[in-house]
């Protein structure tokens, strides 16, 4: 786990000392977040923008006052897997973008793959308290998810969890790629089988 640790501060350290892909990072973090808790109101703000004689000052005010909704309609569990999973999306997507930059694909194929498996996944965990997960809830309404949920030890907030650990494990993934090139991992595994 130390070995992980250290490409994931080494990969970190590499990625994030270009201003563009902690821009990056943070836009999709911010947008990620600003999904999950917008999404429960997404016909009022659609109505509001389109809809509303209202001037733009006072239709933004009522979609920043809707941000309130990550103390209200989110429990504390929720809220927190809520913003690491933005924070997560925004990191990972970040430094697969900065790998396919420097390995121009072809090399890091299979760990893109499962690190973009992570990035998907995040979405899956994201929701509030009262709608549970944007997928489950949204997406999947004819097998009675609610019911399925509300079963459920943390009343669904297992999917939330179980997508900060995958996007966790992605990064990590995504991390060695970036630490560790390919030729230097070619390397040890021939010192390694080396008598």
């Amino acid at each position: 786990m130390k070995r992980h640790l250290n490409n994931l501060q080494a990969a970190v350290r590499q990625v994030f000392v270009h201003p563009s892909y902690i821009a990056l990072a943070g836009v999709l973090a911010i947008l990620a977040f600003l999904l999950a808790v917008w999404f429960p109101n997404l016909g009022l703000i659609g109505d509001v923008f389109s809809d509303s004689n209202a001037p733009l000052t006072a239709k933004l005010g009522i979609a920043l006052s809707l941000l309130g909704g990550i103390s209200t309609n989110f429990s504390l569990l929720s809220a927190g897997y809520t913003i690491a999973v933005a924070v997560l999306f925004g990191i990972t997507t970040a430094m697969i973008v900065y790998l396919l930059k420097q390995r121009q694909v072809a090399a890091a194929g299979q760990n893109i793959a499962i690190g973009s498996g992570g990035v998907a996944s995040g979405v899956l965990g994201i929701g509030c308290a009262a709608c549970g997960s944007l997928i489950l809830g949204a997406g999947l309404p004819f097998l009675g998810p609610a019911g399925a949920l509300a079963a459920l030890p943390l009343n669904g907030a297992e999917f939330g969890i179980l997508s900060v650990a995958l996007l966790f494990v992605s990064l990590l993934l995504i991390s060695k790629n970036i630490a560790e090139p390919i030729g230097c991992a070619l390397a040890r595994t021939r010192n390694a089988q080396q008598p």
